[in-house]
Order: C-alpha cells, then structure tokens, then sequence
C-alpha cells in the first residue's frame, strides 16, 4: 500500500491536491491537441487547411503530423486528407473501459469497506505506476492518507503486484524494466528477480498482499479484475494499519476481496 495512517476528519468535499509543476504547459502538446481536435471535428482536412486554420508554420505542422501519424493518432487518406487513427479507437476503448468498472464497483467497494472495516481502493495500471481511480473509507477513527488520482508504485504495493502479475511475459518483462526499484522499507522487493519470482506467487494464489513494503505499519491485501479475455483491467485493494491487519487475517481477507473483484469483473465485462 502507499498511503500513511491519519486521524479521520469530516470531508466537506474533495481535497485538490496541486502537483508541483502543474501550471506547465508543454507547447507541442498543446499544439498536437489542436490538431487532433481539429480533424476529429473536420475529417479529411489537407495539410494546407490544418496549418492555415491553427496559425502554425508550415514546419512545426509537418513535424506535428508526421509525430501523431507515427504514433498512429491521425494517418492520412489517399486523397491526403488527415483523419484520427485506430490508436485514438483504442485509448478510447481502454479510458471507457476504466470509467464503466468503475462504476460496476463503487457500490461493492463500498458493502466491502463496511464489512471488512478497511478502506478499499480500486486502482489501475499508468505507465510504470499505478493509480487510483475509486477510494471507499470505512468507518473508522483511523484512515488512510490516500485519494483518487493518487499514483504509487507497482513493486512495493499489493495493488501494483496483481497488476504485474497477469501480464504476459514480454510485456512483464517491459514493466520490470521500467520500474523506479526505491526501496521504501527494509521489506520492499527491490529487483526484478526477486519481483518476478514473487508474482509467481501472486498469480498462484489469485491475490497479493503488502506487509509494510511501501509504508511503514501498513498492511494490504489486493485481487485482479479481469476482463472478457481474462487479461488484468484493474486490481482492488483493502488496506489498514499492522493494528487492524495481522498476518494471519491476510487469509481471511483474500477471500473476500478475490470474490468483490471477481464480481465486478462479471457486472463490467459478463454480466
């Protein structure tokens, strides 16, 4: 798990969480987006068209489209007319996907956080992160110091775990790689070896678990949310402090969790 423990506090509404450098803007990419937007709402535009209508110079628009055509985000028609590309079809596909577990979760989350009296997460893989994209508190004096949106790392969470553990090998492979191996406690698994060898387990079991790998007195327990064609879409967690989750009660929370995840994977993809 990645969060601390803090005393509880009555919530009026969400905390806004700046992150350093959040009022930069990157110039290309804004420019990339005026293009994309630009032809998702005037298909077959030519290149003159796009550079005339958006005031850019001939070379940065070249540039421009030539970048977001590699990466398969705009491709051009015979006629050289520029229309969104299939990539733009499948993050599409993938960001929904994301929002519709979302919402098929948050009321199991929510049964499940009462029940087990822990806060539950439902979490998605980023890059060589992960993030959350639900956060559920349960009814105690003590919370987790978490929130939607929150990025923490693959490696040292049980929630970051189950969503390496499911990845085909040369996609694992790519994540292990690209994994920041800090090590957060003296129990975080700080190499690929070690990592790769402990979501045999992981996979073996069906669920994973933190036991103070990425914050000190934190404990945590995580299961797979898989989609149509059995492939990790998501993961859920529950979490508390060393207090509220000895090691022996990590056997009796996998159950649940594998359950809640196993249903909501049925509502999002089967049901």
């Amino acid at each position: 798990m990645d969060g601390t423990a803090e005393p509880s506090a009555p919530v009026t509404g969400m905390t806004l969480r700046k992150v350093p450098g959040s009022d930069m803007v990157v110039p290309a990419l804004t420019r990339g987006f005026a293009i994309l937007d630009l032809v998702a709402k005037n298909p077959g535009l030519d290149f003159t068209s796009i550079h005339g209508r958006l005031g850019l110079p001939k070379s940065s628009t070249h540039n421009l489209l030539s970048t977001l055509s590699r990466l398969g985000l705009v491709r051009m028609r015979p006629d050289r007319g520029f229309v969104l590309g299939l990539k733009l079809t499948e993050l599409g596909a993938f960001a929904a996907s994301h929002r519709f577990v979302e919402a098929e979760s948050l009321p199991l989350l929510r049964a499940l956080a009462g029940e087990l009296q822990l806060t539950c997460h439902l979490g998605v893989s980023e890059g060589a992160e992960a993030v959350y994209l639900s956060k559920i508190d349960c009814d105690q004096p003590i919370r987790v110091d978490s929130w939607v949106g929150k990025r923490f790392s693959l490696h040292s969470s049980a929630l970051g775990k189950v969503l390496l553990a499911w990845l085909p090998d040369a996609e694992l492979q790519q994540a292990l790689a690209a994994i920041n191996w800090v090590q957060n406690t003296p129990y975080t698994i700080t190499s690929p070896a070690a990592m790769h060898a402990h979501l045999q387990l992981v996979r073996a079991n069906g669920w994973a678990t933190d036991d103070e790998e990425n914050v000190p007195n934190i404990r945590c327990v995580a299961a797979p949310v898989f989609d149509r064609q059995h492939n990790v879409v998501a993961a859920i967690s529950a979490v508390g402090t060393i207090l509220q989750i000895d090691q022996a009660r990590f056997e009796l929370i996998a159950p649940r969790l594998v359950a809640v995840a196993s249903e909501i994977s049925h509502r999002a993809f089967t049901g």
